[in-house]
């Protein structure tokens, strides 16, 4: 039985199979599919090989159409429909791109994969030498063609790239060319890519000095200042102006000032407490307007007028160190820019001074303040106009003089000749000056009486600080700066008043700060030093002008009259 029943099922399937529809092992699927992994390649300018997968469900024919330098061969593959292909692209010596395609048939369907390889390095400038750049400053373009990410260097500080680049372009790079009013100079800027180098030459003839009232040079400005004043503790003052207990700036307070004698004034300014944006360091226009508005009571006086970024909380004097040098340096030359482009139109009236009294005590932090200055310097000559040629005043270590005789070295670099000063303070001796408690340290106490009014037997005569002393400072001042053609600027002196406990020698206190301006006043004159006397309120009377301690008054009128510059 189990015979016949595998018998009959034989017999069924034989005719199952006479009768099912034939097939041939030739026959292609009904769709074809051909689906490459990707429909380019790029290779770099030294070749190499990179897998090429395609998906497919038919043979394939694959072939490179440039076969000189682009190759093509299977490569094993784990799966029965993924093909894989080994594109193997030689060294391109050229300097211009080069792209081919891959074709990619099956059954009646063919796909293409792009090819391209980078150049080799190229690098092409049209122009390598820039004669007769404009001595009142430029802007140069140099044309490149390339095919990589460029390196540049401008090799001299006037020389600054403006240009917003993209890697791998053909394009124009851009360079700003600072004024220049000293003498004929060459520059150069390097273009690298690889081992490839261009060099550009920069020949800059000598501006024109503006005819804008800014003739001067610093020494014959410095001639010009008979006698400076300070409105301390007033645009300085952190909250506001009035926030330190004086009133506002007037005008009528400046003509005051003047017709007691003074021809300059030094407006210590803060900046940092009206920065309405952190990151850009945007000055509050308001701000700004305030100080032109100050600044125009004194040149429309025909007051000279000095310009600075005061203690303004201590952001860049309380940190001439490394670890803040380019942070510093950034809002430094932003806040910069932004004052002297507001005041650039005023004449040679106006100076600016790039700090006040920055805290330095070694070498490495006097590289640091060396830097803030230059900073300053380069900031406002980018501005051009008068800022071109304004004179402009850079500050020893802390102000004092012994330090910035032994720290402050040259100058710093400035694209024109003999425009800039140097400034340091004088309140010495501290105890006479401006020490206000008896001290348990090596200050010691309070001296209430200098010079020629010393009381006999006294414990409160000034033991330092002496008229020869006085002369030996300044004396250094002159032999550095002065006699190089640098002038000093006394930013800061005085003697604070003492009227309470000193009995039958009050008179003899007051006295001793008359002979002291007068003094200081004279002697700094009389050594190339311009004299600004430092007052808050206390020697003249902000509300009314009139004089409130004419010891001082006196003292100071005394000495500018007699001091003679050297100059």
């Amino acid at each position: 039985m189990k015979d016949l029943i595998k018998k009959v099922t034989i017999l069924l399937l034989l005719s199952l199979l006479i009768y099912m529809p034939s097939c041939s092992s030739d026959d292609t699927p009904a769709t074809p599919e051909v689906e490459p992994s990707k429909s380019e390649m790029v290779f770099s300018k030294t070749g190499g090989s990179e897998i090429l997968s395609v998906r497919s469900n038919v043979t394939l024919e694959v072939e490179s159409n440039d076969k000189s330098w682009c190759h093509v061969a299977p490569a094993s593959s784990a799966s029965d429909v993924v093909y894989r292909f080994e594109v193997t692209v030689d060294a391109n010596t050229a300097t211009s791109d080069r792209s081919t395609t891959i074709t990619i048939k099956g059954g009646n369907i063919t796909k293409t994969v792009n090819i391209v390889q980078t150049a080799a390095d190229g690098l092409i400038v049209s122009q390598n030498v820039f004669d007769n750049v404009a001595g009142e400053g430029a802007t140069i373009e140099v044309k490149m063609t390339t095919n990589g990410n460029v390196g540049v260097t401008c090799n001299d500080s006037w020389i600054t790239e403006t240009t917003s680049r993209a890697a791998m372009a053909e394009q124009t790079l851009t360079f700003s060319i600072l004024p220049n009013y000293g003498s004929p100079r060459t520059g150069s800027i390097t273009l690298t890519l690889g081992n490839l180098t261009e060099t550009i030459t920069i020949n800059q003839l000598v501006g024109e000095l503006p005819d804008e009232g800014m003739e001067s040079d610093a020494m014959t400005l410095a001639a010009k200042m008979y006698a400076g004043w300070n409105i301390g503790n007033t645009l300085e003052a952190t909250g506001s102006e009035t926030a330190w207990g004086n009133p506002k700036v007037t005008e009528s307070y400046v003509k005051q000032i003047k017709a007691l004698g003074f021809n300059a004034i030094r407006i210590p300014s803060a900046w940092d407490q009206y920065i309405e944006d952190q990151d850009t360091y945007k000055i509050k226009d308001s701000w700004l307007e305030r100080v032109n508005e100050v600044v125009a009571y004194c040149v429309t006086n025909d007051m000279y007028a000095i310009v600075n970024i005061h203690w303004d909380g201590g952001w860049l004097e309380e940190n001439c160190t490394i670890d803040k040098q380019e942070e510093n340096n950034k809002k430094q030359h932003a806040l910069w820019t932004q004052i002297a482009n507001k005041l650039k139109h005023y004449d040679e009236h106006l100076l600016f001074a790039g700090t006040n009294e920055p805290n330095v005590n070694t070498a490495q932090q006097m590289t640091v303040l060396k830097s803030y200055l230059q900073t300053f310097i380069d900031a406002v000559r980018a501005t051009g106009g008068n800022n071109a040629v304004r004179n402009l005043i850079v500050q020893g270590p802390n102000t004092d003089i012994e330090t910035t005789n032994n720290l402050f070295g040259e100058m710093p670099t400035d694209v024109v000749e003999n425009r800039l000063m140097l400034e340091v303070h004088y309140y010495n001796p501290w105890t006479f000056c401006l020490l206000e408690e008896d001290q348990n340290d090596s200050w010691g106490k309070m001296a209430y009486f200098w010079g020629k009014y010393a009381v006999s037997g006294s414990d409160r005569n000034a033991t330092s600080g002496d008229e020869n002393e006085m002369k030996s400072l300044f004396t250094k001042m002159k032999t550095k700066f002065v006699d190089k053609g640098v002038p000093v600027i006394l930013g800061e002196y005085g003697a604070i008043t003492r009227r309470t406990g000193l009995g039958e020698h009050q008179e003899a206190h007051n006295k001793s700060r008359n002979i002291y301006d007068e003094t200081v006043t004279r002697e700094a004159k009389n050594h190339g030093l311009v004299p600004f006397y430092w007052d808050t309120g206390g020697v003249v009377n902000r509300n009314n002008g009139e004089i409130k301690d004419s010891y001082a008054m006196d003292g100071i009128l005394k000495g500018a009259k007699e001091g003679k510059y050297p100059f």
